[in-house]
């Protein structure tokens, strides 16, 4: 059985070396740590195995749960964007999260 997944898209190298992360869970397994814990592999393989900068994600404002994966994996909120997301038949509201992997400069760059 899948228990949740995991993924980064619009990966954007260059200057920008940027990517939006997306996840879900199984309610059946909810509240034991893995979305924190999955979010923090991802993070960490962007960082170290593709030499990403920057990861974002976005969650409905109804969804402190997920908010709290977030902020628990060292995301801070950057914002909130009206009308983001078209989500059970209507446009919702999203806030909007970023994580800064790291400072250094990139060799190449």
């Amino acid at each position: 059985m899948i228990a949740g997944e995991f993924t980064l898209s619009t990966i954007i190298l260059g200057a920008f070396r940027s990517a939006t992360l997306g996840y879900w869970i199984d309610v059946g397994y909810t509240r034991r740590g893995l979305a924190t814990r999955g979010v923090q592999q991802v993070c960490q393989a962007a960082r170290d195995e593709m030499g990403l900068h920057r990861v974002e994600a976005s969650t409905i404002v109804a969804n402190a749960a997920s908010q709290g994966v977030l902020r628990k994996s060292g995301f801070e909120q950057i914002g909130t964007a009206p009308r983001y997301l078209h989500v059970g038949g209507e446009w919702q509201d999203c806030h909007l999260f970023q994580r800064i992997l790291h400072d250094e400069a990139l060799p190449g760059l």
